[in-house]
Parts: C-alpha cells; structure tokens; sequence
C-alpha cells in the first residue's frame, strides 16, 4: 500500500494545482487517478467500489487510502466464486455445467449493489435455489452448497444474483 499511499499525495497535489496541464483529467491527474484504480482494480475491488474509494480519497486532503478501503470494505464476489455458485446450480438442477442450455452466469447490469446474477429464462427455479425444496411440478430438489462468504438473492422466477458478505 505504499504505492497507494505515495500516488495519493500525488494525486491530492495534482487535484490542488492550478496549471490544467496538470489538473485535468485526462493530465496529470487523470493518469494518476487511473494507476490508483488500477492499483485497487489488482488487489480484487470491483469498479465500482473502486471509483467511490479514490473519489473518497480525493476529496479529503487528510485521507490516506489505507483508512478509505477500511471504510469502504469492499466485499468482491470474484469471478472464480460466482461460477461455483453456478455450477452449485447445475448440480441442484441435475444440469451438466459445461451444458449451453443451464444457468447463465452474467454480470449485473441493472443494479450497481450487485456484481453477479445468474439466469435461467423460462424455467422456474430460483424458489428452490439453495435451499432445496419441492417444486410447482412436485420435483424435490436437494439443498446447494454455497462457497464460505457468499449468498443468493431471488431476483424473479428465473434469476438470482450473488452477492457477498
């Protein structure tokens, strides 16, 4: 974090400079604020806790990033753990993971509070997901091992997404 916490000066002074050469962004300021992101991007923060950490950092002149991330937490569902989730799926459904025609794993694009969902359009199974249960059809359905750390989220009939935490 020594790193983080040397572009963070650098970034507070570029931020206070009145030459735009410097203060722009996409300057100076800009390539300093895309190494940290970078930075944070390669110790497993999504984007979007990300930007809210150096937009944090940025606007306090007396924050340091260490501090920032231990008030932020992010908590990142990695894209390795929502696969398991998934293939977690699979196997509760009695589906063969590598099969086209099962749950989908895709990342959330309507909600910014969640990473990952995964979809089965047309079929109802999310009732049953993981927990197990009976369905409409009478079709008894064991309960699914999540990874540590993780939970799922009914979203509708055919989707629920994975979240951390």
């Amino acid at each position: 974090m020594q790193v983080g916490e040397q572009l963070v000066r650098l970034l507070h002074a570029a931020n206070g400079c009145t030459a735009q050469v410097v203060a722009r962004d996409p300057g100076v300021f800009g390539h300093l604020r895309a190494a940290l992101l970078e930075l944070l991007r390669t110790q497993g923060w999504e984007p979007r806790r990300a930007e809210e950490a150096v937009t944090a950092v940025t606007l306090d002149p007396n924050a340091t990033l260490q501090e920032t991330m231990r008030l932020i937490q992010a908590q990142v569902v990695t894209l390795e753990t929502a696969q398991q989730v998934r293939v977690a799926a699979c196997a509760q459904l009695g589906i063969n993971p590598d099969s086209q025609h099962g749950p989908q794993l895709l990342p959330e694009w309507d909600d910014p509070e969640r990473q990952w969902v995964i979809i089965w359009p047309g079929v109802e199974w999310t009732y049953t997901f993981p927990y197990g249960g009976i369905n409409a059809d009478g079709i008894e359905f064991p309960e699914a091992a999540l990874p540590t750390g993780v939970w799922v989220e009914r979203i509708n009939d055919y989707s629920v997404s994975v979240n951390a935490g």
